[in-house]
C-alpha cells in the first residue's frame, strides 16, 4: 500500500488542518479503513463525515467508497506480491549449504547498498551535513536494532570533538528532545520508521524547533512526517529479513555524514582526530 500512502504524504502540506487528522489516522494506522464504515471512521478519528469526504476529494477520489476501494485494490496487489517479497527478504533457502552463506550475505549487502545509493537524494544529504556542521547540539534517537548505528555515530563524532546526545532509554530521548532549540539538530534512526519511541522523540524535537533528520528504509514511513531532511536507505517493502541488512545501510549513511562533516572543516577535524588517537594510545595493548 506504499504508493497511495506516499501520495498522501506528498499532498499532506496542501491539506486543511481537519483533513490532516484523516491523513494522520491513515498514515499512523490508527484506523483500519478496510473494516470501517464512514460513520465508524468519523467516530474513531474525531472528525466529521464531510471532512473525510473532502479528504478523499483532495486525493483525487469521489468519496469514501472510492477511498476504501483504493485501499482494497492496493491491499490485493500487496498480497499478490507477498511470496516474492518474502523470498527477497531472506537470501537463503532451505536446501542451501553452510558454505553458501558468506557469499549470499555479502552479495545481499552489496545489493542493498546499491539500492541505497540510487535512492539517496544528494540535496537532502548535503543539507543534512551542513545542518550537523552548524548545530550547537546534536541528538540521536534510536531503539533496538538501530542502537548500534546511533552509538557508532556518537563514537565517530567524539573523535572529531563533537559531543552528541544518545540514551538507549526511549523516555530519556523524548525528555532530551524537549530541551532542543532551533540551533540544534535531532536525528531519528529507524529501519521501519514506525518505532514509537523514535518517532515520538523526533516529533517532540521538531516541535521544539530543532532541525530534524530521519534515517529510514521507507519513503512513506511515519517518522518522515516529522523530518525536515529524509535520508532513505531503500524503497522496497521487504516483509521480514530485510531488517538484518538495514544496519549495513544505516552505518554507511552514518559514515557519509561523518566524512561530510569532516570535509567541511578538514584541518580542524584532522587535528582533533590526531589528538583523540594520541589520547587512547595508553589503552592499546602492546606485546
Amino acid at each position: 500500500m506504499k504508493s497511495f500512502l506516499l501520495e498522501i504524504r506528498n499532498k499532506y502540506k496542501e491539506l486543511r488542518i481537519s483533513e490532516r487528522k484523516v491523513a494522520d489516522a491513515i498514515l499512523e494506522e490508527k484506523v483500519n479503513i478496510l473494516d470501517c464504515t464512514i460513520e465508524d471512521f468519523s467516530k474513531i478519528v474525531g472528525v466529521s463525515q464531510p471532512t473525510i469526504i473532502r479528504f478523499a476529494n483532495a486525493m483525487g477520489l469521489k468519496g469514501y467508497k472510492e477511498l476504501k476501494k483504493k485501499f482494497i485494490e492496493e491491499k490485493t496487489k500487496e498480497n499478490a506480491n507477498f511470496k516474492s517479497e518474502y523470498m527477497l527478504s531472506y537470501p537463503i533457502q532451505e536446501n542451501d549449504k553452510l558454505i553458501d552463506i558468506p557469499a549470499k550475505i555479502i552479495m545481499t549487502n552489496i545489493k542493498h547498498l546499491e539500492e541505497s545509493l540510487k535512492n539517496l537524494s544528494m540535496y537532502e544529504f548535503i543539507n543534512a551535513v551542513k545542518a550537523l556542521h552548524q548545530a550547537d547540539k546534536i541528538s540521536v534517537y534510536a531503539v533496538e536494532n538501530s542502537v548500534c548505528t546511533a552509538e557508532d555515530f556518537v563514537t565517530k563524532m567524539a573523535y572529531i570533538g563533537k559531543s552528541v546526545f544518545f540514551n538507549k532509554d526511549g523516555y530519556m530521548q523524548k525528555v532530551n528532545a524537549l530541551s532542543l532549540t532551533n540551533k540544534d539538530v535531532a536525528i531519528g534512526i529507524s529501519h521501519t520508521g514506525k518505532s514509537t519511541y523514535t518517532v515520538k522523540a523526533l516529533q517532540t524535537a521538531k516541535k521544539s524547533g530543532a532541525i530534524t533528520i530521519a534515517i529510514t528504509n521507507f519513503e512513506d514511513a511515519i517518522i518522515n512526517k516529522y523530518a525536515d531532511i529524509i535520508l532513505c536507505t531503500g524503497n522496497k517493502q521487504y516483509m521480514y529479513g530485510n531488517a538484518i541488512f538495514s544496519r549495513c545501510a544505516q552505518i554507511t549513511f552514518v559514515d557519509m555524514l561523518y566524512l561530510g562533516m569532516f570535509l567541511l572543516d578538514y584541518e580542524k577535524n584532522s587535528l582533533n582526530l590526531n589528538k583523540s588517537w594520541e589520547n587512547i594510545q595508553d589503552l592499546i595493548y602492546e606485546k
